[in-house]
């Protein structure tokens, strides 16, 4: 994933128009592990919405694996991110009244249009990656936040996205679980080469990655790896 010159502005041409995005240019490479820091209206939550192409920049380019998306059509952009991109939120949003297995499924299912016996394997297997395999008949709403966080991640899995953008998916939980389900994505990056953009407050969390990205007022002001922040 590339950032070429984005900026982002909301209200223009009207009295309040506001300069979100300040010129970010940012290369996500495959297999990379990275966080993103900064305080709160830094920008953070803009910036997660262009790179998964849920919101388009005002100027300025964005590449999903070499493809320019400034030229697709909706249509063309849904199809791209939902064969690239997987979400994991702070608030997992599944489906209270779905069982873990049918949340995993649900990608699948808005993919192929009806379910199907391959779905389920898909399923149970990501389940089983997660360490949910026992739980996958228990409802959403029988679940800790630490499990609910992991099918949550399950379902991002689902259609074997190269990029994950978890934001803040630890913020609410205790700190044992925030750890595992920090590993957990870790484990998965390591394991099949998925890029990870991690959006956290947690500067502990934020040591443990590959690199840390800091935006203050809409422009990237840090960009390093580990190692050389230490």
């Amino acid at each position: 994933m590339r950032l070429e010159g984005v900026h982002k502005s909301y209200g223009i041409g009207t009295p309040a128009q506001i300069e979100v995005l300040h010129g970010i240019d940012l290369v996500l490479r495959k297999g990379e592990f990275s966080a993103l820091i900064g305080p709160s209206g830094s920008g953070k939550s803009t910036l997660l919405n262009i790179i998964g192409s849920l919101d388009r920049p005002t100027a300025g380019r964005l590449f999903i694996e070499g493809r320019a998306t400034d030229a697709l059509s909706e249509a063309q952009l849904t199809r791209l991110r939902g064969s690239t991109i997987g979400f994991v939120f702070q608030y997992h949003h599944l489906l209270s009244a779905f069982t873990a297995l049918e949340n995993v499924m649900i990608p699948l299912l808005l993919e192929r249009g009806r379910p199907d016996e391959s779905m389920q394997h898909t399923a149970r297997g990501l389940l089983q990656k997660v360490g949910l395999s026992q739980w996958e008949k228990n409802l959403a709403t029988n679940m800790s936040g630490g499990q609910q966080q992991r099918v949550a991640i399950a379902r991002a899995l689902a259609l074997n996205p190269r990029l994950i953008l978890a934001d803040e998916p630890t913020g609410n939980l205790d700190t044992q679980s925030a750890n595992s389900v920090f590993e957990l994505l870790r484990q998965v990056s390591a394991a099949s080469g998925t890029t990870v953009l991690l959006v956290t407050h947690n500067m502990d969390l934020a040591s443990r990655c590959d690199r840390i990205v800091t935006l203050v007022d809409g422009s990237v002001v840090a960009d390093r790896a580990v190692s050389a922040a230490r």
